[in-house]
């Protein structure tokens, strides 16, 4: 009995061990990642947002006027650090002949899950990526911050 109390312990350390890594790897990769998206400002969002870049994938809703939509899929291949490009793929579930792919820093990516975290906050709908990131996909146009 004591033998299993024991291993039963053992497991409740590792855990608590790997808790304090993770809690430590996320606060790593905010202070990495905080110079190039408004950590500062933004120190909260910016976790959720490298908590979704660690998932690979979200979906959405894009809105057309007058009216209308198009869901969407967005995945991707994070690298590790800001700078470093991540592999992207956009797609359209009910147009599956269309889909993007392309690289980007990563931090773009960071930026724009961090935009579309703040859009979905509160909402019971698929959420958006932000004017930004159609920009840059459509007509290759750099955010503000990105351009300096």
């Amino acid at each position: 009995m004591a033998a299993g109390l024991g291993e039963h312990l053992g497991e409740q350390l590792g855990q608590a061990q790997t808790l304090s890594q993770d809690l430590g790897s996320a606060a790593a990769l905010v202070a990495l990642y905080a110079p190039y998206c408004d950590g500062v400002n933004r120190a909260a969002r910016l976790e959720q947002a490298l908590e979704l870049m660690a998932r690979g994938r979200t979906s959405g809703h894009r809105a057309l006027r007058p009216g209308g939509g198009h869901d969407f899929e967005f995945s991707w291949s994070a690298a590790g650090s800001p700078q470093e490009l991540s592999s992207c793929i956009l797609r359209f579930p009910a147009l599956p002949e269309v889909s993007y792919t392309f690289s980007l820093p990563t931090y773009l990516l960071v930026l724009w899950l961090m935009d579309l975290l703040e859009a979905q906050q509160g909402s019971s709908t698929p959420a958006d990526l932000p004017e930004s990131f159609w920009r840059w996909l459509l007509v290759g146009a750099l955010p503000p911050a990105a351009a300096t």
